[in-house]
């Protein structure tokens, strides 16, 4: 697939291609990047999939909690309430605009979104996901661990008191209309599920329990004993790169 065309255009959600210098299979990975994050943060992933033969898309989610603090309220195009939603929206406008078939490349509890939007499109050009530190199945939890570890947010009090604020922003739902979602996925659908050990946002434990319901799935684990969250790939690439390799060219179509 040339994407070069495409490119000229001005995509929504400051879309951006990324197209290898020797491409050898017909999937672009396509990448959802973390909670807070951007596609600048994802380039050490972007440079990978580029070297491995991939052509990589890549785009900025748009609506976060700092919306919902100022009282923006996360409604998504279908009337449904959460940041998690309106995720959703961005990623499928986005699916439905990049031709061809695709990878995800998801990260952290966007996963959760990038889940939602393929659901809604019948996984009809998605064919395989990689999600890395995420979802998880204890939201609340999740967000009181983001309040702790990454903002240090003080007292414990106030901390107890947002996360279910943020809970609620993310979605109404929390994490449980995941299981609907990937129920809805084809059988055999391949998942590589990357993790860290001492993960404090995000436990391995909470990972499997969205997973481990879906027996119709084709899912592997990357555990890795000594990361944290987001960090495998920065700081264990001896085992993080060969075992996405080998996902990727399961699932991919040599050119």
């Amino acid at each position: 697939m040339n994407y070069k065309e495409i490119a000229k255009q001005e995509l929504p959600f400051d879309g951006e291609f990324f197209l290898s210098r020797n491409k050898k299979y017909e999937e672009l990975v396509f990448f959802v990047h973390f909670y807070e994050g951007s596609k600048k943060q994802l380039l050490r992933h972007i440079k990978l999939v580029n070297s491995l033969g991939f052509d990589a898309f890549a785009f900025h989610l748009q609506g976060d909690h700092k919306d919902f603090l100022k009282f923006r309220l996360p409604i998504s195009a279908k009337g449904s309430f959460g940041t998690k939603h309106v995720y959703a929206d961005q990623i499928e406008t986005l699916l439905n605009l990049v031709p061809g078939n695709k990878i995800i490349f998801s990260f952290s509890n966007p996963t959760a979104a990038a889940i939602e939007a393929m659901a809604r499109r019948h996984c009809s050009d998605t064919v395989a996901l990689i999600c890395d530190s995420g979802p998880t199945a204890r939201f609340i939890p999740s967000a009181y661990n983001l309040y702790k570890h990454e903002y240090n947010l003080q007292p414990f009090a106030l901390r107890l008191a947002l996360a279910p604020v943020l809970s609620l922003g993310w979605s109404p739902f929390f994490h449980k209309d995941l299981n609907k979602d990937l129920a809805s996925f084809p059988r055999g659908f391949k998942i590589l599920s990357i993790r860290g050990w001492k993960d404090l946002l995000i436990p391995p434990s909470h990972i499997d329990e969205v997973f481990e319901p879906q027996t119709q799935l084709d899912w592997t684990k990357l555990s890795l004993p000594e990361a944290g969250h987001l960090t495998g790939l920065r700081d264990f690439k001896e085992e993080y790169v060969p075992a996405v390799e080998r996902f990727l060219k399961d699932v991919a179509t040599p050119l």
